[in-house]
């Protein structure tokens, strides 16, 4: 028999679980541990022994040619919740905040998984790496789900800081344990969110410092395009006549036990065209070790949408959508290398309509295909698109005839597109853009760019592993019995669509805003979700007047909803809470309204010439701060005034006749 191997490749980023409705949603915002000192004091830090890198990486290259998925990383007890570790900052006002920093030596990154996990209303979590370039979260109640799990992507480095932030106002508490901690020990790519340069005086919006260090870190700290560089982006114009389905395929995040895995999915679309978001990918993408996926695997199962390269020749991906958690409908199993290798999954959640999710179309006739492509994600890498123009093969993988399509590869303006690790469970098209089957494996490589690959057809998976509904593709993806075995791929159309605005952006702090929903398609639920706000949520359509009275930039999040599935909007940095200042022109005295912050203010005069003429210290605690321009020239002068990581520039007028 020949040495084929398996697609699929071990990952050690951390799968991310989802809530109950929206999925893997962040919030975002900027943690108070941004701010500058004494908010970024002593943290208590826990310290785990480094696994044995060196026996590990010996161990993984044993069994490379054994059609066994590739490690990446292993995974620690930890057992660590508010309790016994970290350390407690009270602010003597609305909050309270907990850090914790976690720390293996030598690790590329870590990952916190979570059990107990249940956030109270207003209570967010975040994890950052050690030098604040790294940023995840704000993790709320949204995240919450029945099993009370939770999981964080990986972040990178040797040392990361979880933070959670404990609103006084609640009737109930807060609750979770970190019971594992994952432990990354190979090269992989990391997306950059947010960082922010809290000096004093600098005058750069956080998102323009946060697009900055997201541009640093693609050219010096992230470790980007981990597949083997004959692979093809489909952001190059080979995936030109692909675009739709490019946005079908999904790469998947596995747990299986203690280790996990990339692989590659489609959305599959169904005669009922009810939208319902069945996920196709490999059986052996949840078999490792002799191991099968359990259902609380499947729960931690981390599906993202449109991880795409921004170019042609650059490989950072260019945005994060994902969902978690799904549930097994059907597979080849019990046949295993006999079979077809297919495995069918709906997820836990509707797709929001944001991710632009197109749901394919599928071919389950007994018929070949003389051209077409394979969009996957080789090596967990972004999408990448291989070519054949060559007629396919009916074939095999174990002792049963024609479970299986040989394809070989051909070269394309831009490479010569094959697959690799993780690429495992990726469609293969044929020229009318259908999906005519799945990858389970092959010789192609780049070293070896005409060896054959193998995907488990559909005409087999649709009855042909068994009778039993969980044996077979049909009773899932005809489920009126239409009898078709081709259908075209379509976008959900029907979805509601999530659309606000606000009366006003830039307030100053005591003011209330409006906020209008536009959402198409006629949605049936509103969530809404106002950082820094009072009330800080709703579920009326309209929610009326919003009071700000904290100075800050806050995100608003709106979820919408009807009979097709639901749609998400996340505007970052939309509301800005500005600081009083008055009276402007003034005589003699300066007022500063700060609002409900109990911060302490620094606030510094500028003069027309660029020169700093004076510095205060403001207390927060009374809410306002008053001086003096008496022993000032007459003329324009600018006051700066910056609590934790705002910072706001007011021109004044002085003239004292």
């Amino acid at each position: 028999m020949r040495e084929f191997f398996l697609k699929s490749i071990t990952v050690f980023l951390v799968v991310i679980l989802s809530c109950r409705v929206y999925g893997q949603l962040s919030t975002g915002g900027i943690p108070p541990g941004f701010g500058p000192e004494p908010s970024r004091q002593s943290i208590g830090t826990v310290s785990f022994d480094p696994p044995n890198y060196a026996a590990l990486r010996m161990e993984d290259d044993s069994l490379s040619f054994m059609g066994v998925p590739e490690r990446m990383g292993v995974i620690l007890p930890a057992g660590i919740n508010t309790a016994n570790a970290g350390t407690w900052t009270d602010t003597g006002i609305e909050e309270r905040i907990w850090r914790v920093n976690f720390m293996v030596k030598n690790a590329t990154g870590l990952a916190l998984y979570f059990k107990d996990f249940e956030m109270a209303e207003g209570d967010r979590l975040f994890v950052y790496s050690e030098d604040r370039t790294h940023l995840i979260g704000a993790f709320t109640r949204l995240n919450n789900q029945n099993n009370m799990l939770f999981a964080t992507e990986v972040v990178k480095g040797e040392s990361i800081i979880l933070e959670f932030v404990d609103s006084k106002n609640n009737d109930v508490e807060s609750k979770f344990t970190i019971s594992d901690i994952l432990v990354a020990y190979t090269p992989m790519t990391f997306e950059i969110s947010r960082s922010v340069d809290n000096s004093f005086g600098n005058e750069t919006s956080i998102e323009n410092q946060a697009e900055n260090a997201i541009q640093n870190n693609r050219g010096q700290n992230a470790i980007l395009g981990d597949s083997d560089e004959c692979e093809v982006n489909v952001s190059c114009s080979e995936g030109d006549n692909w675009r739709d389905q490019i946005n079908g395929v999904v790469r998947i995040m596995i747990r299986n036990g203690q280790a996990a895995y990339w692989c590659t999915g489609s959305i599959m679309n169904n005669t009922a065209l009810d939208f319902t978001p069945y996920i196709l990918t490999a059986d052996h993408c949840a078999s490792s070790g002799g191991r099968y996926a359990t259902p609380e695997d499947l729960s931690q199962w981390v599906f993202y949408f449109r991880y795409d390269a921004v170019a042609c020749n650059d490989d950072s991906p260019y945005g994060t959508r994902s969902l978690t958690g799904a549930v097994k409908l059907a597979s080849s199993t019990p046949l295993g290398n006999d079979g077809s290798d297919f495995y069918l999954l709906r997820l836990n959640d509707a797709i929001p309509n944001s991710y632009s999710p197109y749901f394919l179309g599928w071919n389950a006739l007994n018929e070949l295909s003389n051209s077409g492509v394979c969009l996957h994600h080789p090596a967990g890498d972004v999408k990448k698109i291989s070519t054949y123009v060559d007629p396919l093969e009916f074939s095999q993988w174990g002792d049963t005839p024609e479970t299986h399509l040989m394809v070989r590869w051909a070269e394309t303006p831009n490479g010569h597109g094959v697959t690799e690790g993780g690429s495992s469970g990726a469609p293969l098209f044929n020229a009318s853009r259908l999906i005519m089957g799945q990858l389970t494996g092959g010789e192609s490589d780049c070293t070896n760019l005409t060896g054959g690959d193998y995907f488990g057809r559909i005409f087999f998976s649709w009855d042909k592993n068994g009778n039993h509904d969980s044996l077979r593709l049909k009773p899932w993806l005809d489920p009126i019995n239409s009898g078709l075995r081709v259908l075209n791929g379509s976008y959900n159309t029907k979805v509601a669509i999530g659309q606000f605005v606000a009366d006003q952006t830039v307030v100053p702090v005591g003011t209330y805003i409006n906020y209008s929903d536009l959402s198409i398609n006629n949605p049936l639920t509103w969530q809404w979700h106002f950082e820094g706000g009072n009330p800080s949520s709703s579920d009326r359509q309209n929610p009326g007047e919003v009071y700000y009275d904290k100075l800050g930039t806050y995100d608003v999040l709106l979820v919408v909803s009807n009979d097709w599935g639901e749609d998400s909007v996340l505007l970052e940095n939309y509301i800005k809470v500005v600081p009083v200042v008055y009276p402007n022109p003034t005589r003699n005295n300066v007022i500063v309204l700060f609002g409900n912050s109990q911060e302490e203010h620094s606030i510094r005069i500028v003069n027309s010439m660029g020169q700093q003429i004076a510095a205060f210290k403001a207390p927060g605690s009374e809410g306002q701060f008053e001086f003096s321009f008496q022993n000032y020239p007459a003329g324009l002068y600018l006051v700066g005034i910056k609590a934790g990581d705002h910072e706001e520039y007011h021109k004044i007028l002085y003239s004292p006749k």
